[in-house]
Parts: structure tokens; C-alpha cells; sequence
């Protein structure tokens, strides 16, 4: 791998479609090509997001071995790392998202050259429904944000009931505005009935409140999540 400076690392950001911006410090910032408006702190996106709504609703990650379905570029993966999780295991598509494996090891070592240390991250090329037969082994925590209700029904309940055998928690992030098109499958009651009947008897749904803007009042905010537990 060539040495990496400022000068390469924006060189290999002009090579990806970016999902969500990513701050590799130092004022290099890769803007979102999906939301190149979007404020840098969106609660949509991102750490932000992970922060907001995801990262309070979660056990202390110090010592946790973590997966994350649909990880895209694994910024939240390089987060849990930062947390303290001991491993994070980062699965995510190329048909959905090209070279995304790619770019996730690319962010990966230009922030652990950024930061002097090094993260125990790996990423796997995998569809989100072969899950049962990977053989990734046992999580203390699996989150899937926005990415679940992608799949078809039967391959939802199946990957729940495999997350239930080999994980005590499950976090999957919801949507009830973007996504009609796939129905119930978005909607935290549906994601909810899933855990229950999969394996999850404890659930809880976390849906803030948007801050308030001047002159509009706050709204229920749209990216719902969705938690089950075993105990």
C-alpha cells in the first residue's frame, strides 16, 4: 500500500461514491454523493446518527464483539472501535453498494494512520440473508440500521432467528417515511412482531423527538429503532 498523506488520501476519496461524509481530519472531509447537503452532523447519517439514536439504546460496547449488517464504509464500525468494542465484523453487499469493501478498508487505514492506532475491524462480502450459513460465530451486540427491510419477509424472520441463537441483543434501525414501496417490512411494529416471534421476547422502540427548529414544532423522528433482548 502506498504511504498515505493528505495528498493520497483525497486522491482515493475522487474514486468513491460516498453514502455518508466521512471526516478523515486534518480538513479532508469525503461529502456524501447520496445527501451532498446534508449538515455534517445529520442525525440521519453516520456517527451522528449512531449517537443520536442508536449508541444510547445499546450495553457499554467496551470489550463487545460487534456485527454490523449493511455497514457501507464502516464509519459506525470504526466508531464501536473507538467505544471500545473488541471486534467489529462489517458485512455489507457490492451489488448494493460497489467497491464498498474496498472503500471501508481504505477508511479504515487512512483513520488508523490518522489516529496512530489500529482498529480490529474485518468486512465481509456478503448478502445480509445468507447470514445462517456464514459461520461469523457469536456477538454480544448485532445492529442492522436501515438495511434489514431490505429483504424479503421469509429471509427477515429467518436472519432474526439466527441473530436470536447466536447474539443476546438486536438492534435494527427502522423508516416510516422513505421506504412505502416496502410496505410493513420498514415499519418498527412489523420489526418488532419479527423479534418477538424470533427469539427476542424483550423489545423496545426508540423513537425521539426531533429537536425544534424556529417556527416549526419537532417532530417524531423518522428513523425509528428497534431493540430486542433476551433478558
Amino acid at each position: 500500500m502506498p504511504e498515505l498523506s493528505g495528498e493520497y488520501i483525497r486522491d482515493r476519496i475522487a474514486e468513491f461514491e460516498w453514502f455518508v461524509h466521512v471526516d478523515f481530519g486534518d480538513g479532508i472531509v469525503a461529502r456524501s454523493t447520496a445527501w451532498p447537503d446534508a449538515p455534517a452532523d445529520s442525525r440521519h447519517m453516520g456517527v451522528a446518527k449512531f449517537e443520536f439514536i442508536v449508541r444510547p439504546n445499546l450495553p457499554d460496547l467496551h470489550g463487545a464483539r460487534v456485527l454490523d449488517l449493511g455497514c457501507n464504509c464502516g464509519l459506525v464500525a470504526i466508531h464501536m472501535a473507538r467505544l471500545g468494542a473488541a471486534e467489529v465484523v462489517g458485512v455489507d453487499l457490492d451489488e448494493q453498494w460497489p467497491k464498498w469493501q474496498e472503500q471501508a478498508e481504505f477508511v479504515k487505514s487512512a483513520l488508523e494512520w490518522r489516529s496512530k492506532t489500529t482498529y480490529n475491524i474485518r468486512y465481509v462480502e456478503m448478502n445480509m440473508r445468507d447470514l445462517p450459513t456464514a459461520g461469523l460465530g457469536r456477538f454480544e451486540i448485532v445492529t442492522a440500521l436501515n438495511c434489514l427491510y431490505y429483504l424479503e419477509e421469509p429471509d427477515i424472520e429467518r436472519v432474526t432467528a439466527h441473530v436470536a441463537r447466536t447474539s443476546n441483543l438486536f438492534a435494527v434501525q427502522c423508516n416510516t417515511r422513505d421506504h412505502d414501496g416496502l410496505g410493513r417490512r420498514s415499519k418498527p411494529a412489523y420489526m418488532r412482531s419479527v423479534l418477538e416471534r424470533n427469539g427476542f421476547p424483550r423489545t423496545h422502540v426508540a423513537a425521539p423527538w426531533d429537536p425544534p427548529k424556529r417556527r416549526f414544532w419537532p417532530q417524531r423522528y423518522h428513523r425509528p429503532l428497534v431493540v430486542g433482548t433476551k433478558k
